[in-house]
């Protein structure tokens, strides 16, 4: 008995320290993603001062010099002083030097040179701190991804009202955070999966076009977060679980304003419930329904993404338009009934999940139990 109690708390001791090593391994983690994420930052600010370099705006470029030391520097100078407090005293003066490094008594070229070296210093911070394995790292870029993207939506919000733009350097930042991450999957596409790759080079497309017609913040947050939701679903990330079915009514709803408001000529509105449509509902339920119903995953998606979509942005007929979603609402209705099955299954598969862990422990139990 002794030796079984013993068994136990040497069980339980070991079970604690794993869980405190998972705990500090995934703070660590976290940590050099946020170390990595204020780089990214920091690089899109360095093509914003290109652009307005190339520009002739040397006050703006002005603007984005500052930043990186103003509002980045500060969360990144604890891990840079506790690993080379030398190399944190060169990136500093780097950073504080832009400004005036690539002011307007600077030539172009001169200016590109400090651009580069200070890029290059970068890149080394990132070796020191976050490692060359985990910086190559596909899951890791893409979460730097997705961080770069949600700020971009928080940056144009500011940056743009009723179609102008109000605050010309938050705009930009928006922009610069887009085009960083866009940087990023050009470089690690290769590694992804074939059907996400194509929707987000589509939503990047989207997003773009966007920002070009100084949408509504709405319509950006819609887009963009397709392609965060994208990359999610690429890297086999959890998302939090929804009623499937509550995504069928959403879809149902949506496409019952876009008929509305297409009919009464508000195009723009109509564009936006159809893409929300598909980018913050149907995108749930793909996975779910592919398992069972793989063609009409495919033909829906077509349906929503490409051709509803091109139908309300080449002003097609209104009739066409309502046909169309007709069409949609009704292979929605097999969806509703694909969606319930599911959820049964998800319960058988956690019953047997349970009953084996039951009978597992079960036999745990006897094996220790002492022998009369």
């Amino acid at each position: 008995m002794i030796k079984s109690i013993t068994s136990t708390v040497v069980a339980m001791t070991l079970i604690t320290v794993l869980t405190s090593q998972s705990a500090l391994a995934e703070s660590d983690y976290e940590d050099k993603l946020s170390f990595a994420g204020s780089l990214e930052e920091t690089l899109g600010h360095f093509w914003a001062i290109e652009q307005n370099l190339d520009d002739n705006n040397a006050e703006l470029a002005l603007v984005h010099a500052t930043h990186p030391i103003a509002e980045l520097y500060a969360s990144m100078k604890p891990d840079l002083k506790e690993a080379n407090p030398e190399f944190d005293e060169k990136i500093q003066k780097t950073l504080m030097d832009l400004g005036k490094k690539t002011g307007s008594n600077i030539t172009r070229e001169d200016a590109q040179i400090v651009i580069d070296e200070a890029k290059e210093i970068i890149e080394q911070a990132r070796i020191l701190i976050v490692g060359e394995e985990l910086s190559q790292d596909t899951t890791f870029r893409a979460k730097l991804m997705q961080g770069l993207l949600k700020t971009s939506i928080g940056e144009y919000e500011e940056g743009v009202k009723n179609g102008q733009i109000e605050m010309m350097a938050e705009f930009q930042d928006g922009s610069a955070f887009v085009w960083r991450s866009q940087q990023v999957f050009d470089e690690i596409k290769s590694s992804l999966p074939e059907h996400e790759v194509e929707e987000i080079e589509e939503f990047y497309s989207d997003l773009w076009n966007t920002y070009d017609k100084k949408s509504d913040s709405e319509q950006v947050a819609i887009f963009a977060n397709g392609i965060i939701n994208e990359l999610g679903e690429a890297i086999g990330e959890e998302t939090e679980e929804t009623d499937l079915l509550t995504y069928v009514e959403n879809i149902r709803n949506l496409l019952n304003q876009v008929k509305v408001k297409y009919a009464e000529g508000d195009k723009d509105t109509a564009q936006s419930l159809a893409t929300k449509a598909y980018l913050d509902n149907f995108e749930f339920l793909e996975g779910p329904i592919e398992e069972s119903n793989p063609e009409l995953v495919e033909e829906l998606e077509i349906m929503m993404r490409e051709e509803l979509r091109d139908m309300i942005s080449n002003d097609a007929p209104i009739a066409e338009v309502n046909q169309q979603v007709d069409d949609i609402l009704a292979k929605m209705d097999t969806v509703a009934k694909i969606v319930p099955e599911f959820g049964t299954i998800a319960v058988m598969i956690l019953a047997v999940a349970i009953i084996s862990i039951i009978a597992v422990s079960a036999k745990s139990r006897l094996s220790i139990m002492p022998r009369i």
